[in-house]
């Protein structure tokens, strides 16, 4: 009888290899990465119209980042307490964002340096993974717990 394995992720790829330092190691990637979160940002910011959640969009569902512009600008502005009313990883994922920011623009023998010790520690801890998680956790604790305030945050 053969046996099969069922996997949410590609043939060869484990959920707990390191994420960050993948996408570190293309400079490319992580320039337009953050290109795009500072041109959000901006817009966000100045009250301008920036681009629409696809998730939002097409579903109608918060996603797991619905929330993380406004808090970004709050957190930017200084204000924690409305940042993190708008979601509670916004820290974090600014700090990712200046990790990127700071890799990226390392001379190209520094960049190797700091990708290979943040694969070290990544595969060490499994800092992403653990926080790819939560994130998910966070998000699914919103949207069925605290549905009503989710949505109004949001879409208010």
């Amino acid at each position: 009888m053969a046996q099969h394995s069922f996997s949410v992720a590609p043939a060869g790829h484990n959920l707990s290899e390191p994420v960050l330092a993948l996408l570190l190691e293309k400079r490319t990637t992580g320039l337009v990465i953050v290109g795009a979160a500072i041109v959000h940002i901006m817009l966000v910011t100045l009250g301008l119209p920036s681009w629409q959640c696809p998730i939002r969009t097409t579903l109608g569902v918060p996603c797991p980042g619905c929330g993380l512009s406004r808090a970004t600008v709050a957190l930017l502005h200084g204000d924690w307490r409305t940042s993190l009313t708008y979601h509670a990883f916004a820290p974090l994922f600014l700090a990712a964002f200046l990790l990127i920011a700071v890799v990226m623009l390392l001379p190209l023998a520094k960049n190797r340096l700091a990708v290979d010790w943040i694969k070290r520690v990544e595969s060490r801890t499994k800092i992403t993974t653990i926080f790819l998680i939560l994130f998910m956790v966070y998000w699914l604790i919103r949207l069925f717990f605290y549905r009503e305030a989710f949505f109004n945050l949001i879409l208010g």
